[in-house]
């Protein structure tokens, strides 16, 4: 018997806002959301997607930089790397994403459009790692990593590895960008956002799924402490119209995540708001697991 997941790792079966639109080229103006404009520009018209990641503050060498985020791995295997101011202090969060081998590398670099890409040998994103650092004074100043690649941290990736009622839910395939809005989780304690995705492939369509998972810093670790799908998007080819163009049956999701008052062992309950139905899901903080659950 099958095990179903938690709802924070749930696709939405339902979509909260669908419609058919007669062709393909009435797609653009039936999506609703940036994020799925985005997704079809991208896919359909080959628009190259803005640098989530950012670049690294002017004067940090990239060798001095991935020899400290990622110790363990190869220089010849960098596929990107990236940083984005956070904060006052000059603080940084950076991060470095790399392929199982230089021939991999390669061919990702040549591929990807300023994303951490799919490692096809797996299925999944390639290693990405993240790092907090103070840069002043042109000097590198560590204050935290995430030891391990994000692919082996996220709740996310790991209950989707998991067997599951719902066979959309999978492992991320890729990281597209830092997302650094304020989540202040605790009065002391800031977390920060990395978001990423997994695609599926219909027959004339396709569907696109957002997570955004929040990591913060636990005793110079960053450690993910909440992961949950955001955004979903679904274009299946339906019917052929006489001239032989074909309809396309349109459905998306969004959710947003707020901050509530009330609080859970220090912790700030979250809020996962669809915008469509205005339902919602709380989620609170376990001490033991050192993360936000339903």
């Amino acid at each position: 018997m099958k095990k179903s997941l938690p709802l924070v790792f749930l696709a939405t079966l339902f979509p909260a806002y669908a419609t058919t639109v007669q062709n393909l080229a009435a797609v653009p103006g039936a999506i609703q959301h940036p994020e799925g404009k985005q997704i079809f520009a991208e896919q359909m018209a080959g628009e190259t997607p803005a640098k989530g990641f950012g670049e690294l503050p002017e004067g940090l060498d990239v060798a001095q930089w991935i020899a400290w985020v990622a110790p363990n791995e190869d220089a010849k295997n960098l596929i990107l790397s990236g940083a984005k101011a956070w904060g006052k202090d000059g603080k940084y969060i950076g991060v470095a994403c790399f392929a199982d081998n230089q021939v991999a590398a390669e061919q990702a670099k040549k591929y990807a459009d300023n994303d951490c890409p799919e490692n096809y040998s797996n299925g999944r994103a390639n290693k990405l790692y993240l790092g907090v650092f103070s840069w002043q004074n042109q000097q590198l100043q560590p204050l935290a990593r995430s030891e391990k690649p994000l692919n082996q941290l996220s709740a996310w990736n790991k209950a989707a590895e998991k067997e599951s009622n719902d066979e959309s839910v999978k492992p991320l395939a890729y990281y597209t960008k830092l997302d650094l809005a304020p989540y202040r989780i605790a009065p002391e304690t800031l977390a920060f956002g990395v978001r990423g995705g997994y695609s599926e492939a219909y027959s004339g369509g396709g569907a696109f799924y957002e997570v955004l998972e929040l990591y913060t810093i636990k005793d110079s670790k960053i450690i993910n402490v909440f992961s949950s799908l955001v955004y979903q998007y679904q274009d299946i080819a339906g019917d052929w119209n006489k001239d032989g163009t074909r309809q396309h049956d349109i459905s998306e999701s969004k959710y947003i995540l707020k901050l509530r008052s009330a609080k859970t062992q220090g912790f700030y309950d979250l809020e996962r708001v669809d915008l469509q139905d205005k339902s919602s899901h709380i989620f609170r903080w376990s001490e033991s697991l050192q993360q936000y659950v339903p």
